[in-house]
């Protein structure tokens, strides 16, 4: 029986992917899958993961997203594939530390969407982040505040996961986009009934990408902002 299903999206994670993989098979996590949701990668990670799977260890599989690029558009995809509970999703990049997987599941027992937040009592970094990352990553999180309503220390993080219930009751609504699902996930589930899902955020620690560069670029954040003006004109509708 698969009771927690984790999303990886990847793309170009070729030189990453397989620590990760061996690092959340040697965790104490049990019962659980993982499907790496790769966006056409041309270094091959797809088909790294395919090997490492026929290699014996078939709680991993592959999904590929041939439809919309994007980050997002792959995490839903995967999500659909899953046949988990309880949902997660976290970086190919290994920034995410397959140590908090245990806590976040813990958490999510007891409520219906956790944030893996850097900000929150238990969270913060391993290295000491470029000023100028940490800045753009603060006044994100402040647009958002102030244009959606989201009250969480971190609604920028990647690492998250959410009950199959509540994913299932906002996914028709959704149109993913970039990189930032997780903040259309907590929108979508903020305006969706009078009785509000529960939220939670657990303190994870946030590490450096072992290879390959970061996919911060201006497109993503123009596809960031087109996407918060977008939410708020639903909101407002």
């Amino acid at each position: 029986m698969i009771r927690y299903s984790i999303v990886i999206p990847t793309l170009n994670e070729r030189e990453n992917i397989l620590v990760l993989l061996e690092r959340i098979e040697n965790s104490p996590l049990r019962d659980y899958e993982i499907i790496v949701a790769d966006e056409n990668s041309p270094d091959g990670t797809a088909a790294v993961v395919e090997a490492h799977a026929a290699a014996g260890h078939p709680e991993a599989r592959v999904v590929r997203n041939d439809g919309v690029p994007g980050l997002s558009p792959s995490i839903v995809k995967g999500f659909r594939a899953a046949r988990g509970e309880f949902l997660c999703c976290m970086d190919g990049d290994l920034q995410h530390d397959t140590q908090d997987l245990s806590g976040i599941f813990r958490t999510l027992e007891d409520n219906d969407f956790v944030i893996g937040s850097r900000y929150t009592a238990g969270g913060g970094f391993r290295t000491r982040w470029n000023p100028c990352r940490v800045a753009i990553s603060r006044f994100a999180a402040a647009l958002a505040r102030l244009l959606l309503g989201i009250r969480v220390a971190d609604p920028m993080s990647g690492f998250f996961a959410i009950r199959r219930e509540a994913f299932e009751a906002v996914a028709a609504e959704m149109n993913p986009r970039g990189f930032k699902i997780m903040l259309e996930l907590l929108f979508r589930l903020k305006c969706r009934r009078a009785d509000p899902w529960r939220i939670a955020e657990y303190g994870i620690t946030f590490g450096t990408r072992l290879h390959g560069r970061s996919k911060l670029s201006a497109r993503v954040i123009l596809q960031y902002l087109q996407m918060l003006f977008e939410l708020r004109r639903s909101r407002q509708a």
